[in-house]
């Protein structure tokens, strides 16, 4: 409604992982960089977790994006299953062939089978499950021996958890202790800060077409980052609805009075974080983490000789190496 008023080419704030609004942050650069740095070296499993509508879905895409030509994808969204629905979904997600009433035994055999053979093609087989704090304490066990799915040097299967900051909570566990030991690598993603917060409207605006004006006045997005606590979702539906607040009142620009307004309407949106961050994201890897390097060139993969893989249970600490800590710069398109 209100694209030709404001001049926009498309939708500045829909909610939507669209790579070409990725605002880069540090933080999300760096949550982005090491899930790709953790999935290509062959971690096993990888924890991404964030307050809702904090950005984790899109990254989860660009991750996708990312490993396109290199790597056999599964993702699943829905977490209320049970280990045998859980082994027969990744079956389908890879279009493993396995007749209807297959025992679990059989469809895993296949799964390896599977896995060897994309080794052998020096290919990354990758399952991102969504949602991940949602599933039973039995679906996470099969998790972690599915990942011992592996052969001598390298983790055949590797596995993206994804989910809110209950996911941190449930892997800590006492009973879950095997399954975060093996644990690569964790990455919480915190909420933006204020000068985040103008940066990310501003962008966003750009992208659509704003060509540099002035929509928001400084104090609207000041009253937006405090209300919104940094929460890009909520940013989002705060500012699209501004906008079109704006557009019935035959406004131009969104100050102070207009954010108001919409904020009145809007306290369904409270999240649950009350204060507006000012520090800086925190990478658990388990060792001292570094300083944000320069970029990186393009890391050499896994060789793909076949080997023999074996699927035993192993109750010790996988060895880590350090990761580097560096920004990603996605190439974005339109």
């Amino acid at each position: 409604m209100y694209l030709q008023h404001f001049g926009f080419e498309s939708l500045p704030f829909r909610n939507t992982p669209d790579p070409r609004f990725f605002f880069q942050t540090a933080k999300h650069n760096e949550a982005l960089a090491n899930l790709i740095y953790a999935v290509e070296q062959r971690r096993g499993f990888v924890l991404l977790s964030g307050e809702i509508g904090s950005g984790k879905t899109l990254i989860t895409h660009l991750l996708m994006q990312h490993l396109e030509d290199h790597a056999q994808m599964a993702l699943i969204r829905n977490t209320h299953l049970n280990s045998a629905q859980l082994i027969r979904l990744i079956c389908d997600e890879f279009s493993i062939q396995v007749a209807p009433g297959t025992d679990k035994a059989t469809m895993l055999l296949a799964i390896n089978q599977f896995l060897i053979q994309q080794l052998a093609e020096d290919r990354l087989v990758v399952v991102i499950i969504d949602e991940a704090q949602n599933l039973s304490d039995k679906v996470m066990e099969e998790l972690r021996m599915l990942s011992n799915l592996e052969t001598s040097s390298d983790k055949l299967l590797q596995i993206v958890l994804v989910g809110q900051p209950e996911l941190r909570d449930k892997v800590s566990q006492p009973h879950l202790e095997q399954l975060r030991q093996r644990i690569g690598l964790s990455y919480h993603l915190d909420p933006l800060t204020l000068d985040e917060v103008t940066a990310y409207i501003h962008h966003r605006l750009a992208v659509a077409g704003a060509n540099h004006r002035a929509v928001f006045v400084q104090g609207a997005i000041e009253k937006v980052a405090r209300f919104s606590h940094g929460t890009p979702r909520i940013i989002n539906g705060l500012c699209d609805n501004a906008l079109l607040y704006a557009f019935t009142a035959g406004q131009h620009t969104i100050d102070e009075a207009l954010i108001d307004r919409v904020i009145k309407q809007s306290m369904h949106l409270v999240p649950r974080h009350r204060t507006l961050p000012t520090h800086s994201p925190v990478v658990d890897t388990g060792e001292p983490t570094r300083p944000v390097e320069t970029p990186v060139a393009d890391r050499p993969r896994n060789p793909g000789e076949t080997q023999e893989a074996v699927a035993e249970i192993d109750d010790t600490d996988d060895k880590k190496k350090e990761p580097p800590v560096f920004q990603f710069r996605p190439s974005l398109t339109g």
